[in-house]
């Protein structure tokens, strides 16, 4: 039964980190056209601003590419660990996953809930 609930965390983890890695990639898929921190204050040519765009570019898409990878091998890797359960297991977890994803909903209903003024304040 811990062995059980031990796998049941390590996958429920490793959804919440496939799931913040998504978040990541989102964020990295277009193109920042911005110089690293304190470049502005170099005085940089036009030609080297180009560079350091066209750099930045090249290796987003190489880094992105990475990423892509990362994303799979998370993928294969909990899919064959969910292929260890039983289907027994398998709908317990479904259930856990289930439950742990509502109570997180209402945690975060609950926090914006909070950070609102409320009437007559």
């Amino acid at each position: 039964m811990l062995r059980a609930c031990v796998l049941g965390c390590v996958v429920v983890l490793s959804v919440i980190g496939t799931g913040l890695m998504s978040q990541e990639t989102e964020t990295t898929k277009s193109p920042s056209r911005r110089l690293p921190n304190n470049y502005a204050k170099l005085g940089l040519s036009d030609k080297q601003r180009s560079e350091i765009y066209k750099q930045q570019a090249d290796y987003g898409e190489r880094i992105d590419s990475l990423i892509r990878q990362v994303e799979m091998l998370r993928k294969e890797r909990d899919d064959a660990i969910e292929n260890v359960l039983t289907d027994e297991q398998k709908a317990t977890l479904k259930n856990l996953l289930a439950e742990t994803a509502s109570k997180a909903k209402a945690k975060k209903s609950k926090a914006a809930g909070d950070a609102e003024p409320k009437a007559g304040e």
